[in-house]
């Protein structure tokens, strides 16, 4: 089984044509499973519902997706944070559709200008319809499946998403495997809270299984684990704690600004930086050219493996998604 984790940036009802719904809260997904003889290829859809409203589900959603479809109803300001926030992502790959309003048309040379000036040129823009766009995915899989297998060999690492008590099952912990593999059985560590449990049962799809593999959305019941040990934007991990996940209590980043944005950091200025489902608040002490030392309000948890994206924030700016690190270091 091989699954495509799909950031969808467009409207509820293309995404039902593409996908059967099957959970929404502030983000909503869609899958859609395919059976053949070369074997099953799902493909897992995250729509944030509440954007642009709040900013944190669409950076939920990006942080969970190995491709993006982006559809454009109108150029205006939200499109402009869109892309940016695609930009900034790190999601290497994606598609624009346009599919403007009735009695709407939409300047595609504009777009053109606009998507490149973001950085996002090499993505197609492509007016497709549902099962075209299904078809375009489905091929982005086959031709992904091996690089996206890669993730298979680092350690476990889960992002939790929510948890909650389930009468005869126990705590229940949903969350997306980001890296590596979990197994029935296996002795697990929550962090930052450093509690601890046994997997007692998993879910993927519906289906219970002995296993759970990186792309994979996984219900994890959880034996001997303390519910007050659990929080949005957890990590399960494997008992060896130092092989997967580095915990930053203050962190020195290079920033890199996004296309677009008007914000220039300050000292004692407050930032959001998202990555695997958190969402984690911090304040500037150093600003010394493009290196910023930030102090977490709440211990920022960055994977040892697979060279994740910090993506960074500011709710007061227009675009909110300021820009991006990729080189930053621990440093308490």
């Amino acid at each position: 089984m091989s699954v495509l984790n799909v950031t969808f940036l467009g409207s509820d009802d293309l995404a039902k044509e593409i996908g059967k719904s099957s959970d929404s809260r502030d983000v909503e997904s869609y899958v859609y499973k395919e059976t053949n003889d070369s074997g099953v290829k799902i493909l897992s859809l995250v729509r944030p519902v509440t954007y642009p409203e709040r900013l944190k589900p669409l950076t939920s959603a990006l942080t969970l997706g190995d491709f993006v479809v982006l559809e454009v109803n109108a150029i205006d300001a939200r499109l402009g944070e869109l892309l940016v926030a695609c930009s900034c992502s790190g999601i290497s790959d994606g598609v624009i559709v346009p599919n403007p309003q009735p009695d709407q048309w939409i300047d595609e040379t504009q777009l053109e200008q606009l998507v490149k000036q973001a950085g996002l040129g090499h993505w197609p823009i492509q007016k497709l319809d549902a099962l075209s766009l299904r078809e375009l995915m489905l091929d982005y899989l086959s031709k992904k499946e091996s690089e996206l297998n890669e993730r298979l060999n680092d350690p476990l690492v889960i992002a939790v998403d929510q948890f909650f008590n389930v009468k005869g099952v126990g705590l229940v912990a949903i969350g997306g495997v980001r890296t590596g593999s979990v197994n029935k059985h296996d002795s697990l560590e929550i962090l930052p809270s450093k509690g601890t449990g046994i997997a007692r049962s998993l879910q993927v799809m519906d289906d219970d299984v002995e296993q759970a593999k990186a792309g994979d959305k996984v219900g994890l019941a959880l034996r001997n684990a303390d519910e007050n040990s659990l929080s949005q934007g957890s990590l399960i991990v494997h008992s060896d704690v130092e092989h997967s996940v580095e915990i930053h209590n203050k962190t020195e980043l290079e920033f890199i600004s996004a296309a677009f944005a008007r914000y220039s950091p300050s000292v004692g200025g407050v930032i959001h930086v998202a990555i695997d489902l958190q969402f984690v608040v911090g304040r500037i002490e150093v600003v010394n050219d493009k290196k910023l030392i930030i102090n977490w309000e709440s211990p920022l948890m960055i994977r040892k493996h697979g060279s994740p994206r910090l993506l960074i924030c500011q709710l007061d700016a227009k675009p909110r998604i300021i820009g991006h690190s990729n080189n930053y270091q621990k440093l308490d």
